[in-house]
């Protein structure tokens, strides 16, 4: 038997290599909400794991789409 792994339980790495970049960009209200909800999971485990740092800001850009807003320059924190 397999154990489901929610979205929620994946490290920061996972979440931000698995979200989904385009929801806000949905016609379907449920992917639309999805996505949110996902960024909003990724937002919270970065700031319980000490914020948004370079290295986890340059991993964000690696799998955003360029040329747009969906790449952050984000303030980060250097540890």
């Amino acid at each position: 038997m397999n154990k489901i792994i929610y979205f929620d339980d994946l490290p920061l790495k996972d979440m931000i290599k698995q979200h989904d970049f385009t929801y806000c960009m949905s016609d379907d209200n449920r992917s639309y909400e999805r996505g949110r909800r996902q960024l909003e999971l990724i937002n919270e485990k970065a700031e319980s794991e000490g914020g948004w740092t370079k290295e986890i800001v340059d991993h964000w850009n690696k799998y955003a789409p360029h040329g747009d807003e969906m790449s952050w320059r984000k303030q980060y924190k250097d540890k």
